[in-house]
């Protein structure tokens, strides 16, 4: 079964609703690992058995996505909504939507604008203002479809021209560089993470990797993000470009990369001819620093995918980026024992 980019976007897997996703990635990768559980958390674990056990690496990305859950539904029959994630209202209005186990079809509204007084046009676009309209004209006609509690997301039809590719949730599309890259042999005990929950707000980004590095405990982990992209018209200075390679992260607001540990990493690209670019700018945050601060602690160097318009119902990205963070990926599996031999040799550490 091979990997289908337009599944993987159009499937509907809100934070902490992942079980589509879940039960897309399991059959691309079960063959591929020696076991494989869903935790708690809806984390998919795969373990890869190394040529040595000296040292537990993790690989690990995200599979879920921003969306929203239904928290009302009016007298008339609109659905009220709530974010999960960060999401910029100014991006919703007229968009469509799916929602729930149904998907029940629906496009997000709001008043008018020739209803609309002087104030209310002059004032930014907030969630609490906007609706769902599913057609019901009746809360009772409403309830029918939809209930409290139910996942909403973007319903947005993927597509591609040339080497770019558009569509929803294109933020998880380190899956598929990670699955792909369990099929190169080991040199260390290997754990492929697929962490549920990135986009839910809390302390540290990344609920489900912070379960999941727990329980692991590794040594050293290779995180694989999407990064946003700065190629916008009137930026002189961008640090992360679509089409120009995988983006070594060096800090955002959750984590610092290991220096020296990063070094290696561009010095494997290098060895392998892959391209990257350089995050030089620290907005975002990423589940890196999940990985980094669980149990014991690990060595983390992350790299990302360059996107544009994340976190908004239609996203790009150019997919010889993708080619190359899974070429990365590939290596770092393939090549952990030299990339390790030299961090070592580097901090003096055994």
């Amino acid at each position: 079964m091979a990997f289908s980019m337009g599944r993987l976007s159009e499937l509907n897997a809100v934070s902490g609703f992942e079980i589509d996703a879940i039960r897309y990635i399991i059959p691309l990768i079960e063959d591929k690992c020696h076991s494989f559980e869903v935790d708690s958390m809806g984390n998919i674990v795969a373990f890869k058995k190394g040529k040595s056990d000296k040292y537990k690496i993790l690989i690990g990305t995200n599979i879920d996505e921003v969306g929203f859950i239904v928290s009302g539904i009016t007298d008339t029959g609109f659905v009220k909504f709530k974010a999960v994630g960060e999401i910029d209202p100014r991006t919703l209005v007229s968009k469509t939507v799916a929602i729930g186990k149904l998907k029940v079809p629906g496009v997000i509204g709001m008043k008018a604008i020739h209803l609309q007084k002087k104030e209310e046009r002059e004032a930014a676009v907030k969630v609490k203002d906007l609706y769902i309209d599913i057609g019901a004209m009746s809360k009772e006609e409403a309830e029918e479809r939809v209930s409290l509690g139910d996942m909403i997301a973007f319903n947005t039809k993927f597509g591609e021209t040339n080497d770019i590719i558009k569509g929803k949730a294109l933020d998880r599309f380190g899956v598929i560089p990670v699955a792909l890259a369990m099929s190169e042999t080991a040199e260390y005990d290997t754990y492929f993470v697929f962490s549920a929950q990135r986009e839910v707000p809390c302390s540290v980004m990344g609920r489900g990797m912070k379960i999941a590095s727990y329980r692991i405990n590794p040594d050293f982990a290779f995180i694989v993000d999407t990064v946003n992209s700065e190629d916008f018209p009137d930026r002189k200075y961008a640090s992360s470009i679509l089409g120009e390679g995988g983006v070594i992260e060096y800090m955002d607001r959750a984590s610092i990369a290991d220096t020296l540990f990063t070094d290696e990493i561009k010095a494997l690209a290098k060895r392998n001819n892959i391209k990257i670019q350089h995050k030089t700018s620290s907005r975002g945050a990423s589940i890196a620093g999940a990985a980094a601060v669980a149990s014991e602690g690990a060595v983390v160097a992350t790299v990302g995918i360059p996107c544009r318009y994340a976190h908004t119902p239609v996203c790009m990205m150019n997919k010889n980026d993708i080619d190359d963070v899974t070429a990365l990926t590939k290596a770092f599996v393939r090549e952990s024992d030299v990339i390790i031999d030299g961090f070592i040799k580097k901090t003096n550490r055994d």
